[in-house]
Order: structure tokens, then sequence, then C-alpha cells
């Protein structure tokens, strides 16, 4: 394999003699693609106090990322063309892998602005189907208690999220969601009775029949529409029987999972703690056993951190008030290629859903996780240092 500055320019037969900087024997050692991570949670603006993407990016390419495709979390999010260009731009200066952005579904609020975004070069767009947003922050409220109702933009009604599941497909794009019904979390905490103050609290306020619910209707407005529907962070076994049945009816509907979901159960509660507390929560053993024959079958085309960090104080908090989310983008690498060496896939398939396919999904092939030789792109950054380039979506 020949490189020139960071990027492959030749495949070359064995025994060919070449004149070369450096040499590197990989003799059995695997040859990856740099990782792909799409689900990124940067605090970058509005929540520096927690992180910036400066660190973000560099905490991603120690653990093997090359490009990371950031969430509409930040404040303020990228809801438009408008607040897409200064993104861009600001992250531009700052980041150390190269980057895309997504653009964030608010429903009826910004259903114009979807065009725009992906004219731009937004990678996909996300609802936050299961969590309510701040009025005027458009930030995760990530319990109803924190902030007064008059303070709360709740998610769409599904009239709403059909026509915007119409607008995505219209303009050929990608809509992908948090998949947990707020009608159903909400009575289950009702039936909880008391505050959450345990794992198990936190599992009966959030069953996997939430996420199971919103599958179920995101396929039939997927199917009646002809939009490509993405679940992020599946999480349960119920799940991927939704996206298995969506799937085999010729539904646009594709899926990821991340590694707290493959390496993490209830039971490793007590000694990884607080910062375990993430949506939809980490479950039984039964879960990881699916979820793990899921990616190894195919159903599952894409893995991805979903990094999303909280101050120590924050996640100190009880049950109850303490954010849901973890880092995630520095450890994604190790913890994946750990699973790997202990069998839980294969090589071929591990580099699938950690680049490849994960790049085809985004738009984002061959320019990346392809070992074809090809001319380096104009956005590429050749160099680990700040200045990666964004990339958009072909």
């Amino acid at each position: 394999m020949l490189c020139e500055n960071g990027v492959i320019a030749g495949i070359l037969d064995t025994g060919a003699r070449v004149d070369a900087d450096e040499r590197y024997d990989a003799a059995g050692k695997l040859v990856l693609p740099g990782f792909i991570d799409p689900h990124v949670h940067s605090r970058d603006p509005g929540a520096t106090h927690k992180e910036d993407f400066e660190h973000s990016t560099r905490g991603a390419l120690t653990g093997g990322v090359t490009t990371v495709l950031e969430m509409p979390n930040a404040i303020p999010p990228v809801d438009s063309a408008e607040v897409f260009a200064q993104r861009r731009a600001q992250h531009e200066v700052s980041a150390w892998t190269d980057f895309g952005l997504w653009g964030l579904a608010l429903g009826e609020p910004n259903i114009d602005e979807i065009g725009p975004l992906f004219a731009a070069g937004a990678v996909a767009v996300k609802l936050f189907w299961g969590y309510a947003l701040h009025r005027e922050t458009r930030s995760l409220v990530y319990n109803l208690g924190d902030e007064p109702p008059e303070n709360l933009l709740m998610p769409p009604p599904n009239g709403q999220v059909m026509r915007l599941f119409e607008e995505v497909a219209r303009h050929g794009g990608l809509l992908a969601a948090h998949c947990e019904d707020k009608d159903v979390l909400a009575t289950s905490q009702e039936r909880l009775g008391h505050p959450i103050e345990s794992y198990e609290d936190l599992l009966a306020a959030r069953p996997a029949a939430a996420e199971a619910t919103t599958i179920a209707i995101a396929t039939e407005f997927a199917k009646a529409t002809g939009a490509r529907f993405h679940v992020v962070h599946l999480a349960s076994e119920a799940g991927l029987e939704a996206v298995r049945a969506a799937q085999a009816r010729g539904v646009r509907l594709t899926a990821e999972t991340c590694p707290q979901y493959l390496t993490l159960t209830d039971a490793d509660y007590p000694r990884v703690g607080p910062v375990m507390k993430v949506y939809p929560p980490v479950r039984e053993q039964r879960d990881q056993d699916a979820l793990w024959a899921g990616v190894n079958e195919g159903a599952l085309v894409s893995l991805g951190s979903d990094h999303a960090p909280h101050t120590v104080e924050e996640k100190s908090r009880g049950f109850e008030t303490q954010p849901a989310g973890a880092v995630g983008c520095e450890t994604f690498g190790p913890v994946l290629i750990d699973a790997l060496l202990r069998g839980k896939t294969t090589p071929t398939r591990f580099a699938e859903v950690t680049a490849t396919e994960t790049a085809k999904l985004y738009g984002l092939y061959p320019r990346k996780a392809s070992s074809a030789p090809a001319a380096t792109p104009t956005w590429w950054s050749s160099t680990p240092r700040p200045g990666g380039r964004c990339a958009t979506r072909s």
C-alpha cells in the first residue's frame, strides 16, 4: 500500500520495489480504515465548560477516529443553512479530524430549512423524537422537571413528523431520530409512582417498548413517503426486532448501535456508576447479545459513540436530576477493537460498521473508508492538526 500526503496513492504487487521515505511492516497486523464516528455531541459553542471542539476531535483522533459527524446539540443548534455555515467556519479552525455536520429537524418550526440544510452539505437531519427542547436555546432538556412547562418545546406531533418525512424524501436526504415514544415514557414514569432512585427504576421508567414503538411508527412513515430513515443508538432487542421487521418489508430503514450497548449491561451499574446513565438506557445481557447478532448479520449498518460529555458535578447528582450522556469518541476505537479481539465480530465486519458502511450511509464514500487509490479531495485534511475540513455529503 503506497501512501502519499496522507492518501492511498496505489496498491502494489507483492515484492514491488519503490522508493519511499518511510516503510512500515504490517505483517500479522490488521490494516483498517480510519474510523468514522457518526454520533458526536460536542459542546461547542454554548457549553464549552464541558468541552470544546478542539478537545473532542483531538480525543477522537487519539482513539483512531479520523472523521466525526457532529450532532446538532450545541447552542445554537444547526437548525438553518445560516447556522450551518457559521458552525462549519468555526470548527474548521479548531478540528483535529475531518468532520461533517448534522442538521436539526424541529418539525414545523424549521420545515422550510430542511432543503437548504441538505444543500449546504448536512450529512443528515436529526429529530429528537423523545426529547423536549428548551424553547429559547433549543438545547436538550434531559429531565422534564428541570424546567417549567412554559420553557419546554415538546417533540412535534406525529402529523408534523410525517410532513418532515415527506420533506426529507423530497430532497433525497437522510432523516434520523432518537427513538423513544414520549407517551410510553410518560406513562411508565407515572406508573413507577416515585422518583427514579436506582438503575432498576430507570429501566422501568424507560422500557424497551418505547424504542420499538417509535421505530414502528417511523417504519410506516418511511414506507408511506419513501424517505430514508435511520435509527440512532439502538439499545434493545425489542428495537432490533422492529428494525428487522421494517427491513423485511423493504422499507428504507437503517440503524446504528453504540459501544456502551455492546459492552455493558445493567449488571455493570454498581461498578461503573453514574456515568452509565444514557438515553436509551443500557439494558440486559440478552439485549447486548441481540445487538451483536444485529451487527454481524447486517441489520445494524453503523456504530457511533453517542459522545455526550457533562461535568463531574452534573453526573454526580441523583438519578432524577443528573443528565444523560457520557464521553465516548476517544474510547470508541479501543473498546470496539477489544471486542473484535474477543471474537465478537470479524475484522471485515468491523471495518464495515466503523468505516465503510458508515461512509456509504452518509454520502461520504468513496472519499472516505475506501482503500482504492484516489486523488486528494479538496476538503481532505492530510495531516492530524487543527484545521480539519468539513466533509459534506455527496
